[in-house]
């Protein structure tokens, strides 16, 4: 978070419009290297007409004579987001496009207009057999966090001004990607894919903790990944394993344009076709710090985990690491490190780790992740078997790297 890309990388915008698209982003842009809400400036190759990130939103309210956090629907930044969106669907007929639409409201402090504050029923909420349980075998950090954010009952939580914000702010913007998703259908309904996610989830207690950051469980990592594809399946729920990675090599194999070299993930236009299907072996989580703003939170705590879909490993480099079987146990309460039943899986879950890391030019790969206090056959090593190599080939609007 707060660091902006190295220049070499080729964001979405400046992909698609090379390729043709008309491309448009509104709402929250975390990528350019500023602050949270941005500088206000289009980036990542997209248009500005409707840019509207966090800075834009604030300078026009203040313009406006209006205070923030807003308590009225119009003057809220995720209405105003699915605004601008619709703006651009109702005026785009026939240029193809690349619409980004990002909301932020979701994300604490979770601000949601006043008619929707009493909208849920706290009672309806399930509570997780892994709420605030010991955290028995778990990294020290996260005992850490837990201790400073003091323990509190299932009824306390549930009951929460915290909850009840979460809850009626997630209302709101199901209604606004709503507004969206229908505003598509009346006008480009035929022809459009729509892919729904976000970027993570949310601990809400489990295992007794907070937030999200340097802990690799289902609660954070497990988000909604939802595609609307013509003519593909209707309400298909697919098993498949999938990863944010996969978004733009998915969305360039509809386009018909051809996934180079440089992408990291592989395309799900398989899976759209037909949900049986599945594309790849593993999908890869990682973490090093929370961002450069909030360096106080978490600090700098290196993570980088893999799951096969049934079993989850966790290298914490600097402590505890972790092994979950999520068909045995769902809610990962019982860590499986250094079961030797279970030696041979994780052994195996730990090559694609490291192989993955070096296969992606991982910055942070060093043979400190290969030695682990369960694990010493492999060999230390200062020059890797990568050591030097030439990048993978990029889009054609990219330069070839030089070597002399």
């Amino acid at each position: 978070n707060n660091t902006a890309p190295h220049k070499d990388i080729a964001l979405m915008g400046t992909i698609f419009s090379y390729y043709g698209y008309k491309t448009v982003y509104t709402g929250k842009w975390h990528l350019d290297g500023s602050s949270y809400h941005g500088d206000g400036v289009p980036d990542g190759g997209f248009e500005g007409e409707w840019w509207y990130d966090g800075k834009t939103y604030y300078e026009e309210m203040k313009k406006e004579g209006k205070k923030i956090p807003a308590s009225r629907l119009e003057d809220m930044w995720g209405r105003r987001v699915a605004d601008r969106a619709i703006d651009f669907l109702k005026k785009n007929k026939t240029e193809p496009f690349v619409l980004v639409v990002s909301f932020d409201e979701p994300h604490a402090p979770s601000n949601a207009p006043e008619e929707y504050l009493n909208m849920f029923d706290s009672g309806k909420i399930k509570k997780n057999p892994n709420f605030n349980i010991p955290l028995t075998g778990k990294p020290e950090l996260l005992k850490i966090q837990r201790k400073q954010n003091g323990e509190m009952t299932w009824e306390e939580y549930v009951n929460s001004q915290q909850v009840k914000k979460i809850y009626s702010c997630n209302l709101f913007i199901d209604m606004e990607i709503g507004r969206v998703i229908d505003a598509v259908n009346e006008t480009h309904g035929e022809d459009t894919a729509i892919i729904y996610t976000t970027d993570h989830g949310q601990q809400q207690g489990s295992h007794g903790l907070k937030e999200k950051g340097p802990m690799m469980y289902e609660e954070s990592c497990n988000v909604p990944f939802i595609i609307k594809y013509p003519g593909g399946a209707s309400g298909a729920v697919c098993y498949s394993l999938a990863s944010h990675l996969d978004i733009i090599p998915t969305m360039l194999d509809i386009a018909g344009i051809e996934i180079p070299e440089s992408m990291h993930g592989t395309s799900l236009l398989p899976v759209l076709k037909d949900p049986g299907v599945e594309v790849r072996d593993f999908a890869h989580i990682g973490f090093h710090r929370f961002a450069i703003n909030n360096d106080g939170m978490g600090g700098f705590y290196p993570v980088r985990c893999v799951t096969d879909g049934r079993y989850k490993l966790i290298i914490n480099l600097f402590e505890t690491d972790e092994l979950y079987d999520l068909q045995e146990d769902k809610f990962e309460m019982n860590n499986l490190i250094y079961d030797k039943s279970y030696e041979k899986v994780r052994n195996f879950l730990h090559e694609a780790i490291l192989e993955e890391m070096d296969r992606i030019r991982d910055p942070f790969r060093s043979c400190w992740w290969h030695n682990r206090s369960w694990r010493t056959d492999r060999k230390e090593y200062y020059y890797s078997e990568s050591f030097n190599r030439k990048k993978p080939k990029g889009f054609p609007f990219q330069p070839e790297a030089y070597y002399p």
